[in-house]
């Protein structure tokens, strides 16, 4: 990503973010402050969903922190990371599925079979692998549709009459369906 013209702090951080090894490969202290508080405010906005207290939590755990930055923080984190509580069904489908997977390291870490069999039958119930896919439509309630082609008298003596040779040229269909096609008319309209 080229960088053109004097950046804010938000973009610099994005930058950053998105490419680490790219022309902004260091953050200032300052700017590093403030993505450390950016990833804090996120972590408790989505653990506690509430604002306020994740603004009175960030003025406690960085000192000297206003009010008015903490929720500039909190704006800006959201802004960043996303909103979880727009989360989709696929952010919420993935989220369940990392935290499964977390679940399943610590119980391999402990030994415990029990909880890693859970552990993958959640994560398949999650998944739907062990279900048809309940996006798809039911089949069954479709209505059928009948689609009723209407073809010139001619057209159809003559196809009958191809079809008793038992060799069907659509060709000559075609070529002579120009002798039923009418032109079209270009309408102009005022301008």
């Amino acid at each position: 990503m080229k960088l053109i013209g004097k950046l804010s702090k938000y973009d610099k951080i994005i930058a950053y973010m998105t490419n680490p090894d790219g022309e902004l490969s260091e953050l200032s202290e300052h700017e590093q402050q403030t993505l450390d508080r950016w990833q804090e405010a996120f972590t408790m906005l989505r653990n506690y969903k509430n604002t306020p207290d994740t603004v009175a939590i960030l003025m406690k755990r960085f000192p000297g922190l206003s009010r008015a930055t903490a929720f500039r923080d909190c704006r800006d984190a959201v802004s960043l990371f996303g909103d979880i509580s727009k989360s989709t069904k696929e952010g919420i489908r993935f989220l369940s599925m990392e935290m499964i997977k977390d679940g399943a390291a610590i119980a391999r870490a402990k030994n415990n079979e029990d909880g890693l069999i859970r552990a993958g039958v959640s994560l398949a119930k999650v998944g739907g692998v062990n279900v048809t896919d309940p996006d798809l439509p039911d089949f069954a309630k479709l209505e059928t549709h009948k689609y009723v082609l209407g073809l010139p008298a001619q057209m159809v003596s003559m196809l009958q009459a191809m079809s008793k040779t038992g060799k069907i040229d659509l060709t000559q269909v075609i070529n002579n369906m120009s002798n039923f096609a009418q032109d079209a008319e270009e309408v102009k309209e005022d301008e």
